[in-house]
């Protein structure tokens, strides 16, 4: 092939010999010619030429590499084309001739034809690019063109060899995987792929590929890696555990599903709400109901590195927004906050559903006639000065109770009763009102330590700002006992740091006790709504049953106790 040469290159680095290295009677006369290449060999002494291969033999004499320089200005621009931001590739700049592996030219040519193809088709065709194409191809058809037909026929049938995984992956290729502890779809973007050992010897294909996500910190593409270990014979491409995603049956409702899941992920960039429909098993726990996504806040209170965060997104790979075109390759996972465990953690996307607020939920509440209409009226009050304030600045707005900027913003109840009576219920009625997350408190989450109370309820607050939580602080009498001399000095310091911190709360408190004769008067002048529930009468838990057991028979499904609960006693007392 006129057009192709083959020269050699001096290098110091050994490796193993391979198969076609001289015979030993050979290696006095190749020692001359590697000598000789040596002292005139320059790169650019062959320009005339399409492709240059070069066999790099190491001082030893023995085969290194074989690379190809490929010298044409037009194919080294087609080249820099298909393999952009592929790593483990040269390529050069682009007034260089790059230089690129057999392998991985290889991988290009589908691509190849596929532009031969185009450009034959023009009214005015570029002959020296199809010259370049036409030579390349016949490259690659002398020197793997058995090995093409090989994997062509084995894909066709669905099925790989461990030594042709090279060529299943091609570049910025869709990969697909669900093999991950949520076990949901995940499509990443090809990378790089080679082939290496472990410490035991034993060979693995690794692949390199690329993914969207939020690490806590930065939105943008991250790198993964995955192992694709040594196996015998033929295996099924859908067996392994990455494969590409043109190889699923199912690829065409997968890609829809994706991009729908993009851009919900798309949406939960900052925070924001998610209810979870089903649970999962994370490592740790499992999460349910309500959720807030929020990866930086998850990166401002998750101080040690941890697992959940990875892959970090790369310094040169940030975005501000995800492209329609990118969707599918969106993490299947979005770091945030379980309400119901207390517990931060990465959430399956695809679980994750806009929240259903209970707007009846107040009506449901058995409560003595007056208070649910004089709760709405302070939510409500509430609620219009919080939207009409100033939301970059809030501290620079005078609409506050007190004379002190940045105090007399917060709405403060108080729920005393038994157990049972409803204390719960008529904050979470209140959550719902007011379509905002319950946030709960209790004195096992804050500690008894001065120290450690002040720290985990200053950071409770600042989340329930962050997210404009409705904050249920259940039991609180620990934390409300009156201040007086026979009561140690730590829990004198513990009620005075609760009171302060709660001046300066901007938002809705809700607090429950048991014993509100002991409560501290600083707190008691505090509150702007206070509630005893006695403990339930005949009357009083008829009325709930009747709530739990009309929502029972509106329920689809199993009808079978439809008809005794037809028959409650509608008389009421």
């Amino acid at each position: 092939m006129s057009n192709i040469s083959v020269n050699v290159q001096v290098e110091s680095t050994t490796l193993t010999t391979s198969s076609d290295i001289p015979q030993e009677k050979e290696k006095e006369k190749e020692k001359e010619k590697i000598l000789r290449v040596d002292e005139y060999y320059s790169r650019a002494k062959f320009e005339k030429y399409t492709l240059v291969l070069r066999r790099v033999i190491s001082a030893k004499g023995l085969l290194n590499k074989i690379e190809i320089d490929i010298k044409s200005v037009k194919l080294a621009a087609v080249i820099r084309d298909i393999f952009d931001n592929v790593e483990t590739l040269m390529l050069g700049r682009s007034d260089e001739s790059p230089a690129i592996s057999p392998d991985a030219l290889f991988l290009a040519w589908d691509e190849l034809e596929e532009l031969e193809a185009k450009e034959k088709l023009k009214a005015s065709p570029d002959h020296q690019l199809l010259d370049d194409l036409s030579i390349t191809l016949a490259y690659l058809e002398k020197d793997h063109g058995t090995r093409g037909k090989q994997l062509q026929g084995l894909m066709s049938d669905g099925l790989i060899t461990f030594e042709l995984l090279c060529g299943l992956f091609k570049p910025h290729s869709a990969l697909y995987t669900n093999k991950n502890t949520l076990r949901e779809h995940q499509v990443l973007r090809f990378v790089s792929g080679t082939e290496g050992e472990d410490r035991y010897d034993q060979r693995f294909y690794k692949v390199c590929a690329c993914l969207i996500t939020h690490d806590g910190e930065n939105l943008g593409w991250a790198r993964a890696e995955f192992e694709l270990p040594f196996f015998e014979g033929n295996l099924p491409i859908t067996d392994l555990n990455l494969f590409p995603l043109d190889m699923h049956p199912d690829k065409k409702s997968i890609r829809q599903e994706l991009e729908d899941r993009g851009r919900f992920f798309n949406a939960l960039r900052g925070s924001g709400w998610g209810y979870k429909e089903e649970d999962w098993e994370e490592i740790k726990f499992l999460a349910s109901k309500r959720v807030m996504t929020d990866p930086l806040a998850w990166a401002i209170h998750n101080h040690s590195y941890d697992i959940l965060c990875r892959p970090e997104v790369l310094y040169n790979s940030r975005l501000q927004w995800v492209k329609d075109h990118d969707l599918i390759f969106c993490n299947h996972r979005v770091l945030g906050f379980s309400f119901e465990e207390k517990l931060w953690g990465a959430f399956a996307v695809s679980k994750l559903k806009e929240p259903r607020w209970n707007e009846a939920a107040f009506d449901k509440v058995i409560v003595p006639k007056g208070q649910p209409e004089l709760i709405k009226d302070l939510m409500c009050d509430h609620r219009m000065r919080s939207e009409t304030g100033d939301s970059e600045n809030p501290e620079d707005d005078d609409d506050g109770d007190d004379i002190i900027k940045g105090k007399g913003r917060v709405v403060l109840g108080l729920l005393s009763g038994n157990p049972g009576v409803g204390k719960t219920l008529t904050t979470e009625a209140v959550a719902e009102a007011l379509h905002r997350p319950l946030y709960t408190v209790s004195a096992g989450d804050l500690g008894t330590c001065v120290g450690d109370v002040e720290e985990k309820l200053t950071q409770a607050l600042d989340i329930i700002c962050r997210w404009d939580c409705v904050l249920l602080f259940d039991e609180a009498d620990v934390f409300l006992y009156r201040r007086d001399n026979n009561v140690s000095l730590e829990r004198n310091a513990i009620v005075s740091i609760f009171l302060r911190r709660l001046e300066y709360f901007q938002g809705v408190a809700i607090l429950t006790t048991n014993r509100m004769e002991d409560i501290d008067d600083a707190f008691m002048s505090r509150l702007h709504f206070k509630f005893e529930y006695k403990d339930l009468d005949s009357p009083t838990m008829v009325g709930i049953w009747k709530n739990f057991l009309a929502k029972e028979i509106s329920r689809p499904g199993d009808t079978s106790t439809r008809p005794i609960l037809s028959n409650w006693p509608k008389s009421t007392c």
